[in-house]
């Protein structure tokens, strides 16, 4: 077993990937501080700060050779303007490449390593794609060692950025620094199923990573509430005749039960209107859907 490690996490620039790098107590540095460090060839990349003095959560992925050798300068500043000014050239020379070969892929990020020797893009596509012949191209035309990286639309959201449904910017793009798996069975624990797909969905068009936020919480409030599709046996001091009802709906945070009585009647009742639950209602298979096979 692996001992725990305190690290730095550091956004790459080049790469676009968080990297660990192992914490020295001498570190003074914030998060959100543009820095240089050594990376795993021992060359110099420009990075930001995204979190220190934190337990790695696979110590196995550390770049233990890595360290931040400084503050980005005035100097690295123009170094690194100078070499983002030449992304956007660069990407469209690959996106003409890619309809060229009729690859079934969407480039959308270039970036520059800090001494400039080498580019990497990133792309989408929902198959396997053989771009030997687009990397010699590439490296022809840029005159760059050339990296590509197949990422899901949740890494794209990541990197593009843009603004939610609760108007706030993206979460991937501002604070998550790891994208955790978001299922089905999350929703059906805050009986959320019908608000539908698009409201349930985020700009990536995945399951929304927020659905994880209270998830805790709700499954605490849910315990002693009949599942969906229960028939429950009404109390007859409430109900005339003590009829039978089928939960149609649940409002989680009140502690409350929509139900249809056998008459057809719609109304909505308290937990202690049930005089006892006749048949548990279906809890389908969790993991329906998993947010994780498309990150």
């Amino acid at each position: 077993m692996s001992k725990s490690v305190n690290v730095m996490g550091i956004d790459c620039n080049f790469s676009g990937m968080l990297l660990e790098i192992p914490f020295v107590d001498t570190y003074d540095f914030v998060p959100g501080e543009n820095v240089i460090f050594k990376d795993e060839e021992d060359r110099e990349e420009f990075g930001t700060v995204r979190y220190l003095n934190r337990e790695s959560t696979d110590p196995e992925k550390i770049i233990k050779t890595s360290k931040v050798l400084r503050r980005v300068t005035p100097h690295d500043v123009q170094k690194i303007e100078n070499y983002s000014e030449h992304s956007g050239a660069s990407l469209d020379t690959c996106r003409k490449l890619v309809e060229k070969y009729a690859l079934n892929m969407q480039p959308f990020r270039a970036s520059y390593s800090f001494d400039g020797s080498k580019v990497h893009f990133m792309f989408v596509s929902d198959d396997r794609v053989d771009f030997r012949e687009l990397v010699k191209d590439l490296a022809k035309v840029l005159k760059k060692q050339i990296y590509l990286r197949q990422v899901g639309p949740r890494d794209k959201a990541k990197f593009i950025g843009g603004y939610g449904k609760c108007g706030r910017q993206l979460c991937c793009n501002s604070f998550l620094t790891r994208l955790e798996s978001i299922n089905m069975e999350m929703v059906r624990d805050q009986a959320l199923e019908s608000k539908g797909s698009p409201k349930l969905s985020g700009a990536c068009g995945k399951l929304l990573c927020c659905l994880k936020y209270e998830l805790q919480t709700y499954r605490e409030l849910k315990k002693g509430l009949p599942r969906m599709g229960s028939l429950l046996r009404l109390k007859k001091s409430l109900f005339e005749n003590g009829p039978a009802a089928e939960v149609i709906g649940l409002d989680i945070l009140n502690k409350k039960i929509k139900v249809r009585t056998e008459e057809g009647e719609i109304t909505v009742i308290e937990v202690s209107a049930i005089d006892k639950v006749i048949k548990e209602g279906y809890e389908p298979p969790s993991g329906s859907y998993d947010n994780s096979r498309d990150s």
